[in-house]
């Protein structure tokens, strides 16, 4: 199947759950992490939350009393990825207080080329097997909080992608397998704070001294 968006420019691969992504000019995970997809592979037995065996009638992978994702929906239940493909659920989210994020939309990018449109919140993306740089950003006034992660893709399974802009419009965002932490935060409570107290100071400077 013809991959739309290429080749991925990097080769380092997306690590087990629990551990960060590779950033730009990190080394690569140790041995035990995902190796990037040479071929077709066949898929792993995923295992199940809690220890529970996997029920009858259940997706393979799926936990008990979720639901899996897909687009579109069918019934109670999403379909899967179409045969042969993989997918990729991307999580975007914004620090609370910058809910003016929320009027701009994050932009991706993948193996370089012009991901799809995407939502803050969950966008579920399709892709032939294969290993791809996703990079996501913040369309705001000017783009901002720029993160990048290597993805391995394998036919029938689900890779799910955490996003977190930035609290302040500079610097980047952060990415990775797992729900992640504002980035800036310290540096945000401290001007939110420090720069209202300091004028507050110089305003009462000149009562001080007379």
């Amino acid at each position: 199947m013809t991959n739309p968006y290429g080749p991925p420019p990097g080769n380092q691969p997306y690590p087990p759950p629990g551990q960060p992504y590779p950033q730009p000019g990190q080394p690569a995970p140790q041995p035990g992490g995902y190796a990037p997809q040479s071929g077709p592979q066949p898929m792993p037995p995923a295992p199940q939350q809690g220890g529970y065996p996997q029920q009858p009638g259940m997706p393979p992978g799926q936990p008990m009393g979720q639901q899996p994702m897909g687009n579109p929906p069918m019934g109670p239940q999403m379909a899967p990825p179409p045969p042969g493909m993989g997918r990729v659920v991307l999580d975007s989210s914004y620090f609370v207080l910058a809910f003016i994020l929320a009027l701009f939309k994050p932009g991706i990018t993948i193996n370089g080329q012009p991901g799809p449109v995407a939502t803050w919140g969950k966008t579920v993306i399709d892709l032939p097997p294969g290993q791809y740089q996703i990079q996501v950003h913040v369309n705001y006034l000017w783009k901002f909080g720029h993160a990048v992660a290597v993805v391995p893709v394998n036919a029938g399974q689900q890779v799910d992608v955490y996003y977190k802009a930035p609290a302040i419009a500079f610097g980047e965002g952060n990415i990775g397998p797992v729900p992640q932490e504002v980035p800036n935060l310290a540096l945000t409570l401290v001007l939110a704070i420090g720069v209202p107290v300091l004028i507050l100071l110089l305003g009462f400077l000149p009562l001080l001294m007379m």
